[in-house]
């Protein structure tokens, strides 16, 4: 399954090649574009995963989305900003917060993808008003990538900066493959995390079943509120 979005979001997160003979549509439309590939990011059964995908270098906002899915009973979606009007910059900026639920009773994947524009300067954040107040302004997400090997335990960790409050946290377990990898090799990977102040800490370990070739990486994540 593609989930194509027309409007669309600091280094590269995790990219990687599309699968061959699969066409994406992030750049639809885009004269200027940038492809951007995640991993294939593994999604629970009956369950939901994020995953935090980045535009290239520091000049650059996401202007399309695109993903794919191993069942169309994957249904993906991302975070988008308030403001007006709907536009890269607004909406978007330099990455972009997939949310990947499934209605399958078995583990699938998904595998995120941007289309970046470059810019001068970074996104601008933006929110709109309200009759009695306007929300906070968007988060401030984060993360880090943990490389998982076989028969391995890893440890990382992503957080806030002084004067920001650490206000969401997740993690996700991925494959760095062109092309779907066998789920199997997912039972092989257990990964947490935990909240240490303003700090998401996650520990990642596998057994020594998990193959060197599925590239496994588990991201941390967090949402900081200004």
């Amino acid at each position: 399954m593609r989930l194509a979005l027309a409007v669309a979001v600091v280094a590269a997160l995790a990219a990687v090649a599309a699968p061959v003979g699969v066409a994406t549509g992030e750049c639809a439309g885009i004269q200027q574009c940038i492809p951007v590939a995640g991993p294939w990011v593994v999604v629970p059964p009956h369950g939901s995963a994020r995953y935090l995908l980045s535009c290239p270098g520091g000049r650059s906002v996401v202007g399309g989305l695109d993903a794919e899915a191993t069942s169309q009973d994957v249904h993906v979606e991302f975070a988008g900003r308030l403001g007006s009007p709907v536009q890269p910059g607004v909406t978007t900026t330099r990455y972009a917060l997939f949310r990947a639920v499934s209605t399958s009773s078995t583990r699938q994947a998904f595998q995120p993808r941007l289309g970046c524009i470059p810019v001068q300067g970074g996104g601008g954040r933006s929110t709109v008003s309200a009759r009695v107040v306007a929300p906070g302004p968007a988060l401030d997400l984060r993360a880090r990538i943990i490389i998982v090997g076989p028969g391995a335990t890893s440890f990382g960790k992503v957080g806030c900066p002084a004067g920001e409050t650490l206000a969401d946290a997740w993690h996700a377990l991925a494959f760095r493959t062109k092309s779907p990898p066998p789920l199997s090799e997912a039972a092989y990977v257990r990964a947490r995390h935990v909240v240490v102040g303003r700090q998401v800490v996650v520990t990642a370990s596998s057994t020594d079943a998990l193959s060197i070739d599925v590239h496994a990486i588990v991201q941390a994540g967090a949402g900081c509120a200004p």
